[in-house]
């Protein structure tokens, strides 16, 4: 302990004196002026002004003109770019790329803006924005830009994302390698499994603005994500005054889903206040097949369930700007969840070498939840015209789920004619995790580059409940054998220092150092204090990062990426609880599961800054996974284990590509191999896979503001998890927007998973176990959507605000 107290006065002390030394560190830096106005020659107040990067175009600095039309970007440095100026009503301004001096005040030439047709102008604005761009980091998705994205939720979004593939329990595969996890405008989410699950489709598309797909984060972030980080970037106004906007959705399937959201924002000089309300209703019917073999006895299981969510989700912040230099803000957030889970079973069991049915189990799962969600931060941000940021972060996050299930179950004969046996259970299974976390980030010039530093800790309790009960003539009775309570306690105290720099106009190198120290109990205690355990981690991991660019001419840029990264279990994995899903299922945490750590190296090579391929290496040690279990008594156990190791060799091609000026398609095709090598349960695992994924997409811009799209995406078989072996897996969509009331609306239609072959085939064959399953949800749907907006339309919007426990809030479940 005392050696962790000294490495973090360490960092500490280390901050400290960057943040106070006089160690002088010019950034000579320039700003561009100029003014707007009509053909009248009158101002043009509050036009939006915009400057883009001329290699990615990349979004650098944007800025609004005053009153008398003029505007000033400040603060630049030195470089190739280009200007968009744009008004509603007005033809917008693009300039050619330009080179900008060092330490230069550049006076741009009047601006003389045209008026124009309202219809005109939307298709212009649409086409400066692609649907999706590469950048150095990241590929970037513009959710706006996508017709099929409109009136779905967050989930569905992702499924539809490039290089994305998200199973039924909610692990996520980004470029082929599993493990990553998903942030919201920067910052972890704080959910998995369910919960997770909950809280994407309560996040509507017409929230987001796009989604970023990183697969090589630095030190700055918390070490997870083994694969990379998947970034939902909420929309953000751009404008002055006060606005709002308003959102619909309805789609027709097996099952009806609804939503509606209400934003707003209104800002000032000193003061900025944003906040909005959304509702879904999301219902999921699905069917599903099992075949389960153990020993000599087989499982043959039919289920039908329906998920119904009725969710509320609320967000709520004010900033104050105390200076020209310095922001403090508090953000709120709720998102409140009830759910009925409705299940019915019908499975025949008997031996497996005669074939004979000895038996039928009927059951019916009938699950309430009430789930609570809050978030609180209070922040504050520095930043200077010499390059020194400084952003505190005070967090606390409470969580609550409320969760009972009645399940009755009968043994009937193997015609299922006659009731031989019946038995009803009902559990309670109640959790709170309180959450608090302090971090501080820094940022300033150091000689010709950048420095960057930061501290962090977190402080998290789980208490979980878990009463069973029997029915016994006519009345519920705890079962103190099978009740337990388990609390979980953490602490993980974190520094890291980084530092970016560029020789020349080649190479920009940019390598960084993460610590993060884990301590944790984990005391599981039953109703009759008889067994009970207590589970003690304590470790120190380091995580470097290392991301070197070389632009070898104008049409070539190499880069070569390494990290190391961590994935802890979530809170709820590691409770070792025996949730029964009916007599011959149930699924279970594993207080003994460890964290899985991946090392990763990434050769990417651009060309043109369009065209992508990227090669991969990865070994992840400790690898945590599903997988299932045979228990007693014909009773299949779905668990949570630790693989030894995963190795992974990746190749992957991008490719955006505008073939008319009407036509823009994007395609994407990632090639990969898996080894996995396990010993479980005395059974040696070496399972071997070579798959790939491909996706594209296709934008029709045609006139009278009329948008067609037609996407679709290809899995071939592959390995997921132990040794679970998917099937091939397809969809096609399409949909059609228009812009409507002077484009201050629009409304979609579209198709999704036309030809209803998004589903779930998978098998898992070794000597302990065999499982085959196969799951069709409700994917082939009609979807329409309206937006509005209205209000002044001309407010610079909320801040996007990183809090500090995103990674913490994630493991909730």
């Amino acid at each position: 302990m005392k050696r962790i107290l000294c490495q973090l006065t360490a960092f500490t002390l280390l901050f400290i004196f960057i943040f106070f030394s006089n160690v002088t560190a010019q950034q000579n830096l320039s700003s561009i002026k100029g003014k707007v106005i009509d053909i009248d020659n009158q101002p043009i107040a509050y036009t939006n002004v915009a400057l883009y990067t001329a290699a990615d175009s990349s979004l650098t600095k944007v800025g609004y003109t005053l009153a008398d039309g003029s505007f000033v970007l400040p603060d630049l440095e030195a470089g190739k770019y280009w200007l968009n100026i744009s008004f509603v009503g007005f033809k917008s301004y693009l300039s050619d790329p330009f080179d900008l001096p060092e330490n230069k005040e550049v006076s741009w030439p009047e601006v003389k803006m045209e008026a124009t047709d309202s219809e005109l102008d939307m298709v212009v604005v649409q086409g400066q924005v692609p649907m999706l761009e590469i950048k150095k980091d990241r590929v970037v998705f513009n959710v706006e830009q996508s017709i099929n994205s409109a009136g779905i939720s967050s989930l569905d979004l992702l499924r539809k994302s490039p290089n994305v593939f998200i199973d039924n329990s909610g692990n996520i595969r980004m470029m082929g390698r599993s493990g990553a996890f998903v942030a919201v405008n920067g910052k972890i989410v704080p959910l998995t499994g369910g919960d997770l699950d909950s809280y994407l489709r309560s996040l509507q598309s017409d929230q987001i603005e796009a989604i970023e797909l990183i697969p090589d984060p630095g030190a700055k972030y918390d070490a997870v994500g083994t694969a990379g980080i998947i970034n939902i970037r909420l929309k953000k106004s751009t404008e002055i005054g006060a606005n709002g906007t308003f959102n619909s959705g309805y789609s027709i399937g097996n099952k009806s889903r609804y939503n509606a959201s209400l934003s707003g924002n209104y800002r000032n000089k000193s003061i900025n206040l944003y906040g909005s309300y959304g509702f879904n209703r999301y219902q999921d019917p699905y069917k599903e097949e099992v075949t389960i073999q153990q020993g000599d006895q087989f499982v043959n299981l039919a289920a039908t369930g329906n998920i119904d969510r009725k969710i509320h989700a609320l967000r709520g912040g004010i900033d104050l700007n105390l200076s020209p230099n310095s922001i403090i803000g508090f953000l709120a957030t709720g998102n409140f969840t009830e759910g009925l889970w409705n299940v019915s079973d019908r499975a025949k069991f008997g031996n497996v070498s005669d074939g004979i049915v000895d038996g039928q189990l009927w059951a019916e799962s009938n699950t309430i939840i009430d789930r609570t969600d809050l978030s609180f931060n209070l922040n504050y941000r520095y930043a200077n015209k010499k390059g020194t940021v400084l952003n505190i972060d005070a967090d606390y996050a409470f969580f609550e789920n409320l969760r009972n299930n009645t399940q009755p179950n009968e043994i009937r004969d193997p015609s299922g004619s006659t009731l031989i046996s019946e038995t009803t259970y009902f559990s309670n299974l109640p959790t709170t995790i309180d959450i608090k976390s302090f971090k501080v980030d820094f940022e300033r010039p150091l000689g010709e580059g950048k420095l960057g530093a930061g501290l962090k800790y977190s402080a998290v309790g789980s208490d979980n409940t878990f009463d069973f009960f029997q029915e016994e003539e006519g009345e519920f009775v705890l079962d103190p054998t099978r009740s337990n309570t388990f609390f979980y306690d953490e602490k993980i105290s974190a520094g890291y220092l980084s530092y970016s720099i560029s020789f020349g106009e080649k190479v920009n190198l940019l390598t960084g150092l993460r610590a993060e120290h884990t301590r944790s109990v984990g005391d599981l205690q039953d109703q009759q204090n008889t067994e009970n355990q207590v589970v003690n981690r304590d470790y120190l991991d380091f995580f470097p990062s290392l991301n070197l660019e070389y632009a070898a001419s104008e049409n070539h840029n190499w880069s070569i990426g390494a990290n190391r990264r961590i994935n802890r279990p979530a809170y709820q994995r590691l409770n070792p609880f025996q949730l029964l899903l009916n007599q011959l299922f149930y699924s279970q945490g594993n207080p003994f599961l460890l964290p899985e750590y991946a090392t990763a190296a990434t050769l990417t090579h651009t060309f043109k800054n369009t065209l992508t391929s990227s090669f991969t290496f990865s070994h992840v040690k400790n690898l945590m996974t599903e997988l299932y279990l045979p228990g007693e008594d014909n009773v299949s156990i779905y668990s949570f284990v630790n693989l030894d190791d995963q190795y992974q060799y990746t190749l992957n091609f991008s490719a955006p590509l505008t073939l008319t000026d009407w036509w823009e398609t994007y395609s994407t095709l990632t090639a990969f191999y898996i080894e996995n090598k396990a010993e479980l349960s005395g059974v040696s695992f070496d399972e071997k896979a070579t798959a790939a994924t491909f996706s594209l997409q296709n934008t029709f811009t045609l006139p009278k503001s009329l948008s067609l799209e037609l996407t679709g995406f290809y899995n071939s078989p592959t390995l997921w998890g132990v040794n679970q072996r998917l099937g091939t897996i397809w969809s096609v969509d399409v949909g059609a927007r228009k812009s409507i009331l002077k484009n201050l609306g629009s409304v979609s239609v579209a198709v999704s998973d036309i030809f209803r072959t998004n589903v779930w085939p998978s098998t898992s064959d070794s000597p302990i176990i065999y499982v085959n399953e196969f799951r069709v949800q409700d994917t082939r749907r009609l979807l329409f959507t309206f937006t509005y907006n209205f209000g002044n339309r001309e407010i610079k919007g909320s801040r996007r605000r990183v809090t500090g426990m995103e990674e913490e809030k994630r493991r909730r479940n």
